[in-house]
């Protein structure tokens, strides 16, 4: 558009250039015209002064009587005028042909002027005078002929230049009409053209920004102009446009903005809530003026009301303990060089009171554009019973509930500790000792947990009255106890506090007015250089422990290698004895059972036996207790009771003649379940043998444990038809009481009784005893062990009926219990000949 207005009003100044142009060329035509015009009426005028100065000097010649006659000076003075007036209108001529004319006009009045000088100064010769006159009058004559020949001709060009100028006039006029015409034509055509090339965009301009005023925005208006409006209104439209959305976007954040300031003011009170709620202390700390604002609750919390304390940092940190305050002051730094996100400590700090509370303090600090904090506000919170519940968990999660001494745990943890400090001092000896109190489940179970549990921390405390202060008594659990025993000088010490455990321990408890004693097996485990597990020194002393009851209770000893090469080997053993069935392992031996009545082998006791692949033949001894721990007792069990009936009854088929032999078993504890009985009549009625050949032998202790449901078993047992005989008698603990309602056939006298019953009179009224209630109850009694003639005789002599031993034979093979069988066979069969 700016272009467009340009070119307009350039068009508009062309054309009045141009007619200013023309009118101008025209006005100095026309001047210069009107210019000849007035000097030709000025060479008219001076040409008729020349006129009539020549007709004066003509006049004045032909009136004048004498060459001397009145006005002759008039004459001159004529003539010199008509000069001046010819000069004149000579300069006043510019065409070639007027100025010739002119010039002849001076050339005439110069001879005119000569000649009236002849004329004036001739004297006294009259013809002379009139000659001359006659000359001048005929110059005059010439001269004013010639000057109205000019003057007429003159006349016509004035005539001419007049019309000539008025025609200019006349076009100069018309041209100046023409191009103010076509002026204000052009001017209302460029008016008519911007005004609608304007008007209409303004109008919706006006239009779009009323619109807008009005709160229409997104209004838009017509993109079709072209040049300025068009991008006026592409512009304007994405003003609009803009307006709408920055409105929009606005009125959002104007929305999000009153949420923000809503969810502000509830984060606000929120926060002022949790703080009420949470009982925080606030504090506020300018680090410019290095004041402090501590809150009312900041105050209270420590038993200071508002105006007791001041508003300098000293204020709060000589409050706090010294132990603590290098460690709060190192954070606050931290933070503030920017090393920490935040600050947070614990501390204690010291109350009104005195006493000192724990509180936890955080905090953030506010910075500059460059980085330096210029405030550091935060809470603090007192956290004293916190912390009295995390030292309470900390101390029972170390600490046994009942007892409330070390755990294990902590046993474990100072067991490392010692560790570390032997490896640092080679001098540096120290040693655990493992505790097991003898018969407590017996106490428990006899007097009640209440009182085992006093006993237990009755015992607790006396323990710790046998070592020093800088060693440990831990309980582990149950009835075991545990002493460490720091940088002792040698094996002695530990041995001393072990005995002292066995002389003063025993002494009487005195609980709920019941007298209660009780022993323990202590284990030994000292420091070895080199060793750097605590749970394998806690193992060695248990390992001790264990020996030492194995060794009779009430006693102690001290761990060596050997120890812990037997654990092994038990270890290894158990994973052996799981594959030991599958892999066809397992043996049975059969020890000959004579009857000293009949003096013939009336039967066999199976004794199971391992063949190891590396360890060769493993006895009972050595494995039953394992497989008793690990539960493969009961597959060894049934493995065993198949066997032997399986061999029996081979054996009945391949010896016919011969007393049918018997086969005993032994049961386990574990065996002795109500699914003992279908595994007997399952296995009964696969195998070809009768029931009474099958004689189960089962210890007191089984008997004893539970004996309302052991005699529904053994009744079972006895409906079936088998044997039931009562292994190991005599050392359990059995009550004759219940002796006669058990359906029992036979009692086994233990091995230990029947050693040296020839020299033992002690071992031999046990014998007797055994042998007469057997009797009494109708049951025949058998003797384990009889390794020698005089044994013999004295148990023939007290009545028993059956003997196994090494006098007789000891466990055999199948093979060579065929044998045996044969050369009794040959035997019975050689009595029948001699009858």
């Amino acid at each position: 558009m700016r272009k467009k207005i340009l070119a307009a009003l350039f068009v508009l100044f062309m054309l009045f250039a141009l007619g200013a142009l023309i009118a101008a060329l025209n006005i100095a035509n026309t001047t210069r015209i009107f210019n000849n015009l007035i000097k030709l009426h000025q060479i008219e005028a001076m040409r008729n002064d020349l006129v009539e100065n020549v007709l004066k000097v003509q006049s004045d010649l032909y009136t004048v009587n004498t060459p001397l006659g009145r006005g002759l000076e008039e004459i001159v003075t004529t003539v010199d005028g008509l000069e001046t007036s010819a000069r004149k209108c000579t300069s006043c001529h510019h065409k070639p042909a007027i100025a010739q004319k002119l010039d002849k006009t001076l050339v005439l009045i110069s001879g005119l002027k000569e000649a009236l000088s002849y004329y004036i100064t001739a004297s006294a010769n009259r013809e002379r005078i009139d000659k001359l006159k006659a000359d001048a009058a005929l110059i005059g004559n010439e001269l004013l002929h010639h000057t109205e020949t000019m003057a007429f001709d003159a006349a016509k060009n004035i005539d001419i230049s007049t019309n000539h100028a008025l025609v200019e006039v006349k076009k100069t006029k018309l041209i100046l009409i023409v191009l103010l015409i076509v002026t204000a034509c052009s001017g209302l055509l460029i008016a008519w053209n911007l005004t609608r090339a304007i008007t209409r965009p303004t109008h919706q301009l006006v239009l779009a920004t009323r619109k807008i005023a009005s709160g229409e925005l997104g209004y838009t208006i017509d993109e079709e102009y072209k040049a300025e409006f068009g991008e006026l209104a592409r512009n304007f439209n994405l003003m609009s446009v803009s307006l709408h959305n920055g409105y929009t976007k606005l009125q959002q954040e104007i929305t999000e903005r009153r949420q923000t300031e809503e969810a502000l003011r509830k984060s606000e009170e929120r926060y002022a809530l949790a703080a009420l709620g949470a009982n925080d202390g606030l504090w506020d700390w300018d680090l410019k003026a290095n004041i402090v604002y501590y809150s009312p609750r900041w105050q209270s919390m420590l038993g200071f009301d508002e105006p007791e304390l001041g508003n300098s940092p000293e204020d709060w940190l000589n409050l706090i303990h010294s132990d603590d305050r290098i460690q709060l002051e190192a954070k606050i730094t931290a933070h503030l060089d920017g090393h920490l996100t935040h600050f947070e400590n614990e501390h204690r700090m010291r109350h009104k009171d005195g006493t000192y509370r724990w509180m936890r303090s955080r905090g953030i600090a506010l910075r500059d554009s460059s980085g330096t904090p210029y405030r550091m506000a935060g809470s603090q919170t007192d956290i004293t019973e916190h912390k009295q519940t995390e030292e309470l968990l900390v101390h029972d999660a170390f600490h046994d509930t009942l007892t409330d001494l070390p755990n294990r745990a902590l046993l474990m943890n100072r067991l490392q500790h010692v560790i570390d400090v032997a490896q640092r001092r080679k001098d540096y000896l120290f040693a655990v000792l493992f505790i097991d109190l003898d018969r407590f489940k017996f106490i428990n179970d006899s007097l009640g947990h209440v009182l085992g549990d006093q006993l237990l921390i009755a015992v607790g405390k006396r323990l710790q009255g046998f070592v020093r202060a800088c060693d440990t008594v831990a309980r582990l659990g149950g009835d075991e106890f545990a002493v460490l025993l720091e940088d002792i000088k040698d094996s002695s010490d530990a041995v001393a506090i072990a005995r002292r455990i066995q002389v003063d321990l025993p002494l009487p408890f005195t609980l709920c007015g019941h007298d209660v004693f009780t022993t323990a097996s202590v284990g030994i485990a000292l420091y070895t250089e080199g060793e750097t597990r605590p749970e394998h020194l806690l193992r060695d002393a248990d390992l001790a422990m264990y020996q030492a009851k194995a060794n009779g209770k009430a006693c102690y000893e001290i761990f060596d290698a050997a120890m812990h090469e037997r654990l092994v080997r038990s270890l290894t053993l158990e994973t052996d004895l799981r594959h030991a069935i599958e892999r066809n392992e397992l043996r049975l031996h059969y020890q000959p059972i004579l009857s000293l009545t009949s003096g013939r082998i009336n039967g066999v006791e199976a004794l199971v036996r391992w063949q190891h692949p590396l360890h060769g033949l493993i006895y009972p001894v050595e494995f039953i207790p394992i497989a008793e721990e690990t539960g493969l007792i009961t597959t060894i069990g049934q493995w065993v009771l198949r066997e032997a009936c399986r061999k029996t009854s081979h054996w009945h088929k391949q010896f016919p003649a011969a007393t049918p032999l018997t086969i005993n078993v032994n049961l386990s504890s574990k065996e002795f379940t109500p699914l003992l009985i279908e595994n007997i009549r399952q296995l009964l009625r696969e195998i070809d043998i009768d029931p009474a050949s099958l004689h189960l032998e089962i210890t007191e202790s089984t008997i004893m444990s539970n004996p309302a449901s052991t005699a529904a078993l053994l009744l079972e047992l006895k409906e079936i038809g088998v044997g039931l005989q009562i292994d190991d008698f005599g050392t359990g603990y059995s009550s004759l009481s219940y002796l006669h309602n058990f359906p029992i056939s036979a009692l086994k006298i233990d091995q230990s009784f029947i050693k040296m019953v020839n020299t033992d009179k002690e071992n031999l009224e046990i014998v007797k005893t055994i042998v007469a209630l057997a009797h009494n109850l109708s049951m025949d009694v058998i003797a384990e062990g009889v390794e020698t003639a005089e044994e013999l005789e004295i148990l023939r002599e007290l009545g028993c009926e059956y003997i196994q031993g090494y006098l007789i034979s000891k466990p055999l093979e199948s093979g060579h219990v065929e044998d045996f069988l044969e050369e009794e066979s040959c035997r019975v069969d050689s009595r029948s000949h001699q009858v």
